[in-house]
Parts: C-alpha cells; structure tokens; sequence
C-alpha cells in the first residue's frame, strides 16, 4: 500500500494540532498559542496548502444557536447504479443542498449511502423526505433515518483523530 503522506516538522504539527482543535484560528492567534513566529506560521500555512494537507477551514458552530432544531442521519441502498445519470442527479442534489453536511457512499454497488443533515425544522425535513422519495423512490430501499437533537452529537468533527495522526502534540 503507497503512502501519499509527507515528513512534517515539529512545528508543522504543533500548528496542525492548534488547528485541530475546532474553531478559525488566524496566523496571529496561532502565533500567540505556539510561540512561533507570525510569518513563519503563515509560510506552514501556504506549504501545508500546497502539499494539501490543508484545504481550507472549518469551523466550529453551535447548531442550536443558529436555529437547527432537527439534525439527523439518512441512510439508504441505491439500486439504480446501471442508471448513471439518475445515480449523478441523485448525488449532485444530496451535495448541493445545504442541508447536507456529510454524503457518502460505499465502496461497492451494494453499500449504502449515508448523509448528515440539519433541517430548521421538522416540517421542512419531511417536505425534503417526501420530495426525495417522489424523485427517487423506485430507486432506493433500506431507507432509514436516525434523528438527533443537536445537544445530542457527542462528537463532529476530525480533531481528535488528527491529533492522534500528529502523534499526540
């Protein structure tokens, strides 16, 4: 199996693991927290960019504050793959809508799908839920969907693993 990694400095990952934290950290924070200069911070910011590495930022919000009161899990078999431009449409709206936070498929033909969505309220999931089984519904089965109130996710988000990945700095 290649590895597509690249050797990173000691600072390259106290920097990542500042960024791994959640939150937008701008180079002069990040400067303050590490002890490494400003400029320097921002040269680790546009190599590890380049190497991609980092692509982009995310940053962390309270869900609840900004008025998501559904957040929920779908999760369902697509039988249409022969169906390739049914199969495009399908995956191009689930990754267009904002809705969506997450959409990814397995490995095989006979994977499920799974999607992570917010919705403002419970009237415009079921408008979604319906609209979506009206397009596609002869396409898919298994389809399930676990709700969860926003105070309710224990865990989003990839710090903790990258932190492992940076070995614990």
């Amino acid at each position: 199996m290649e590895r597509n990694s690249i050797k990173l400095t000691a600072n390259e990952k106290r920097f990542l693991a500042i960024l791994s934290k959640g939150g937008i950290k701008n180079d002069s924070d990040i400067a303050k927290e590490t002890g490494i200069s400003k400029p320097m911070i921002s040269y680790m910011r546009t190599k590890l960019e380049r190497a991609g590495v980092l692509t982009g930022s995310t940053p962390a919000f309270d869900l609840e504050k900004l008025g998501v009161c559904f957040y929920f899990v779908l999760v369902f078999q697509w039988n249409a793959f022969a169906d390739k431009k049914l199969t495009k449409k399908m995956e191009d709206e689930f990754t267009s809508t904002p809705h969506t936070t997450y959409f990814a498929e397995g490995s095989n033909p006979n994977s499920k799908y799974i999607a992570k969505m917010a919705f403002l309220s419970f009237e415009e999931y079921n408008d979604f839920l319906a609209e979506f089984k009206g397009k596609y519904g002869k396409s898919i089965s298994g389809l399930e969907s676990f709700f969860i109130q926003p105070k309710r996710i224990l865990k989003e988000g990839y710090g903790d693993l990258a932190r492992m990945l940076l070995g614990g700095v």
